[in-house]
């Protein structure tokens, strides 16, 4: 009895741990600045809440934040395409995370005591799902920042809003004399 009650809290911390953290939107797990590109906060959609939603939802780069940085059609066009290429990938990772997650909360949920291997198992496949979902973000983010090139990427960084922030960033503090 033990066993399962120290068994289903550590899962319970796993799952709540592993669990994205609601980005722009509610959804994802938030990333930071200059990490999302259209689903949800991070890199590519870019972070759960990456390219789509730091870019301005699923379409990429707003067209006036493109135009203010100089961006040509091609390259914001480039931007859109691989937002939206990584957003249709995103959809089957993260069905294989919630599978993972499912498949291990039957396991502990059958009333049997669990067989640790197999918990250890599940609990591998789930971090295996997870990590494809963050490489997915970040090849993405990746991707942009090479296509923009460093320059207009910082510009970038200062025109988009945080996660969970409304407008832009708040001006650099300028230091004390």
């Amino acid at each position: 009895m033990r066993n399962t009650l120290l068994l289903s809290s550590l899962l319970f911390a796993s799952l709540t741990l592993a669990q994205p953290g609601p980005g722009p939107g509610g959804r994802g797990p938030g990333m930071g600045p200059g990490q999302g590109m259209g689903h949800g906060p991070g890199p590519g959609g870019m972070g759960h809440g990456g390219p789509g939603m730091m870019m301005g939802g699923p379409m990429g780069i707003p067209p006036p934040v493109a135009a203010k940085l100089g961006l040509s059609a091609e390259v914001t066009k480039q931007v859109r395409d691989a937002s939206l290429d990584a957003n249709e990938a995103l959809i089957t990772l993260e069905a294989d995370v919630k599978r993972a997650q499912l498949e291990l909360e039957r396991l502990l949920s059958d009333g049997k005591v669990p067989d640790e291997a197999k918990v250890f198992q599940k609990l591998e496949a789930i971090s295996k799902a997870e990590l494809a979902v963050r490489k997915n973000r970040l090849g993405v983010m990746l991707k942009v920042r090479k296509l923009l090139g460093a320059e207009a990427w910082e510009k970038l960084q200062a025109e988009m809003p945080m996660p969970g922030r409304m407008g832009p960033p708040p001006p650099p503090a300028t230091p004390e004399r």
